[in-house]
């Protein structure tokens, strides 16, 4: 489903301060922290509070974190942490079950928005199916490429024609994610026609580091691009 004209970006994977700023003031609309120990990209929840503090308040905060099979009862003070940061989205990156996540929806009661990442890989059957049956839990739909075990940040593309019949399909809004980067996300969203895209190893200057050039170009094409 795509509602929006122009499409919204998030700039993934901050890890300072300074590179969340450029981030929002290059014109993206939600910056992402990975809360995922032993990633790239890992921060800790002090981390993350101090750089939400430093965004401007219309910019949406997001904690991407993983708690797969975890019951609902043995997540609650984590996810109570992670609100306390000033997110007001929570991506879950893992393997989480539709019960849990519908566990997780009750116990926010609307708090926070809910983002949940839906592996591209394998058959369009089987994608299309694990879309389907997550998007009446959630709030949005992660697109993120399947490759070697890595729950996201690989910098590769999946397959476009893919995503694109998920978005056709499914009622909420969808994020596409996986190998974008200046040179390509505007064909990606002429293709896919997402919500939103979202970013992070392809505006870096070096893992953990963004760059400034590679930013502004990234939101400049976004949000020049055409859906129709």
């Amino acid at each position: 489903m795509t509602s929006n004209t122009t499409t919204k970006v998030k700039i993934c994977g901050n890890t300072n301060i300074e590179d969340a700023i450029l981030a929002a003031e290059a014109g993206a609309d939600a910056i992402g922290v990975i809360y995922v120990a032993n990633t790239k990209r890992y921060i800790d929840l002090g981390a993350a509070t101090r750089i939400f503090d430093a965004v401007p308040i219309f910019v949406s905060k997001v904690v991407v974190l993983t708690l797969d099979k975890d019951p609902i009862e043995s997540v609650q003070d984590k996810i109570n942490r992670i609100v306390d940061t000033g997110a007001d989205c929570i991506q879950l990156h893992g393997d989480e079950p539709v019960e849990l996540i519908a566990d997780l929806r009750e116990f926010l009661n609307a708090q926070v928005k809910l983002i949940k990442k839906v592996g591209v890989g394998g058959t369009k059957k089987k994608c299309l199916e694990n879309a389907l049956a997550y998007e009446n839990v959630v709030d949005a739909l992660l697109l993120d490429t399947v490759t070697g075990g890595a729950i996201g940040g690989t910098g590769k593309e999946h397959d476009w024609s893919i995503s694109k019949e998920i978005v056709e399909r499914v009622k909420k809004p969808v994020i596409l994610a996986g190998g974008l980067n200046p040179d390509n996300v505007a064909n990606a969203i002429a293709f896919v026609k997402p919500y939103a895209v979202d970013v992070s190893s392809g505006v870096e200057r070096e893992v953990r580091i963004k760059d400034a050039v590679k930013v502004n170009r990234f939101i400049e094409a976004a949000k020049s691009a055409e859906k129709s």
